[in-house]
């Protein structure tokens, strides 16, 4: 899977291979329109979605082992994660004894439009238990992601001759004063864990015009990270009161924005019986304690959680803090006992779900 190189949008030749792999160990699989693919294992009882996704972020890393470590693009954030749950779920058909439904998607476009996840929650199909293919390390389960909001900014000025550039406002200065301004009053919190603050940071801006100019024109793009007590409204609210004050401050500027992209937070539940049997499988696996994480990232279970109230989590082999960095590993150790974790796990969910209904039909 490393070695397809699938940055977002171009994840086609990893959709077929998954596909002929599914197919090999007895996973019926489908392509859909939007370019995911699809497996199925079983058709009867409880309905388990296992997700992860496809692409990644653009930039080559070669391929490689070096010693337990396998390099690669992808190889973190979440191939590796994509993989377990392939071949945990294939494992686990073979160990189950009892009428269960796992859908296992490779979805397209996570790291930027979030596409393959919209088409799977367009396909109405209810759940009983959800799973994302996401870093997380073997011993860990992530049960919260923060919501985001992708701001796009344009500063219009009356611009200038750059030999005099006292007698003119630049658009540019201008955008550097905003997010100043913005980061100061906006993203001022004070919450002892990242995870509780509302954070943000410029990904992009761009000024500029004839090389004797001052610049009349400049766009900023934000990206804010909203903790789940922040809804995306109540925020986006603010904003728009912010720019109109600022606005009003300044009579040589014209500020306009957008929104490319409004998302909630998540935040799961930790008593359920599927998070319980993870849990029991990776002590039984690895040994040891296991953590619950709250991340600051946002991911597909964002916009999958907004559809569908189930119990829903992340697990995937990795450590997240190698995500987009051009040193990307994971632990070939790590990604096999990750694979075992899958088997065992679904496998005592079925079983208790069994186990559950037996106890229902002798009482009554």
């Amino acid at each position: 899977m490393l070695e397809l190189y699938s940055p977002s949008g171009s994840e086609a030749e990893l959709a077929s291979f998954l596909h002929d792999e599914m197919q090999a160990k007895g996973i019926d699989s489908r392509i859909d329109e939007a370019g995911n693919v699809i497996g199925l294992v079983g058709s009867e009882g409880p309905r388990i979605l296992l997700c992860g996704h496809m692409d990644t972020v653009p930039g080559r890393i070669p391929v490689r082992f070096d010693g337990d470590s396998l390099y690669g693009r992808g190889a973190v954030d979440a191939k590796a994660s994509l993989a377990a749950m392939v071949v945990g779920a294939a494992v686990a058909k073979e160990r189950i004894r009892a009428p269960v439904q796992i859908t296992v998607a490779g979805v397209v476009e996570e790291e930027t439009s979030s596409r393959g996840i919209r088409a799977l929650v367009a396909e109405k199909t209810r759940y009983d238990l959800a799973v994302f293919g996401e870093p997380s390390g073997v011993s860990n389960i992530v049960t919260g992601y923060k919501g985001s909001l992708k701001l796009h900014l344009t500063f219009r000025t009356p611009g200038g001759h750059s030999a005099s550039p006292w007698l003119s406002a630049s658009s540019f200065e201008e955008a550097c004063a905003f997010w100043s301004t913005f980061e100061r009053q906006l993203l001022n919190n004070l919450a002892q864990s990242k995870f509780d603050a509302i954070t943000g940071c410029v990904t992009n801006i761009t000024a500029g015009g004839p090389g004797n100019s001052v610049p009349a024109n400049a766009a900023l793009e934000i990206d804010v990270r909203i903790p789940p007590d922040v809804k995306s409204e109540a925020f986006l609210n603010k904003v728009r009161e912010f720019i109109v004050r600022y606005s009003a401050e300044r009579k040589d500027v014209t500020v306009d924005f957008r929104v490319d992209d409004q998302t909630e937070a998540f935040l799961g539940t930790t008593d359920s019986n599927a998070l319980s049997a993870f849990r029991w499988a990776i002590r039984k696996v690895r040994g040891g304690q296991v953590a619950l994480l709250k991340k600051t990232g946002t991911s597909d279970i964002n916009l999958f959680a907004q559809t569908q109230s189930i119990p829903m989590f992340a697990y995937g082999p990795g450590d997240s803090r190698l995500d987009h960095t051009e040193i990307e590993h994971v632990r070939v150790s790590e990604y096999l006992a990750t694979i075992e974790v899958y088997a065992q796990a679904l496998t005592r969910i079925v079983e208790r779900a069994r186990e559950d209904e037996l106890l229902k039909a002798a009482t009554k």
